[in-house]
């Protein structure tokens, strides 16, 4: 009787944790649920809300010890669930400090998840000074991505321009479970 109990519960145990799904988290919070939810969250962790454009809840806040991030929220177009968080980190005038900071964050994001998927390159040759190198990141000729794949999704750490003379680092949270669900529903269209 005992043996009988202890293979039910088993099995109880492992159905229960297949049936949960479990998403990548941003600040300790499962991406999972509505934007407004999501947001209130954030909101709870001292994040101050802007405002939404475009189906994208727009905070601003202080993260990974820099203060005066941007951080989007985006939600599918067809439905209110979220699917990736963005942080802006501020914004450089310079090659030299657009690379400090994104050598930075790769540098902390590599000691916890591992080496990363990276592409760091010119389109043509390397520019011989920084003036060139960072006006080459504002002609989007150049790109620098790094990739990590985590258990529950991606983060990607990339340098991109903001306006006409500057440029900042942005991580993006892509969640696994809401991608491969919206997979599965093009998947089901074909």
């Amino acid at each position: 009787m005992k043996h009988l109990f202890l293979t039910v519960l088993l099995s109880v145990l492992v159905n229960l944790s297949f049936a949960q799904t479990n998403h990548m988290k941003f600040k300790g919070i499962p991406m999972e649920g509505t934007l407004n939810s999501f947001v209130q969250k954030l909101k709870d962790k001292g994040f101050t809300y802007i405002g939404a454009q475009d189906g994208m809840a727009i905070l601003k806040g202080e993260f990974a010890a820099t203060k005066g991030c941007t951080i989007g929220v985006a939600r599918f177009e067809d439905r209110d669930q979220v699917n990736i968080v963005a942080v802006i980190f501020p914004e450089k005038d310079s090659w030299t400090g657009i690379t400090q900071s994104y050598f930075g964050l790769k540098e902390m994001l590599t000691e916890k998840y591992g080496e990363p998927e990276s592409v760091e390159t010119f389109s043509d040759r390397e520019p011989s000074s920084d003036f060139l190198k960072f006006h080459a990141l504002l002609n989007d000729e150049c790109h620098y991505i790094s990739e990590f794949n985590v258990e529950n999704g991606k983060i990607q750490l990339t340098m991109a321009k903001q306006n006409y003379d500057s440029v900042a680092v942005v991580l993006r949270y892509i969640d696994k479970a809401n991608a491969d669900e919206t997979l599965k529903k093009v998947m089901d269209d074909l």
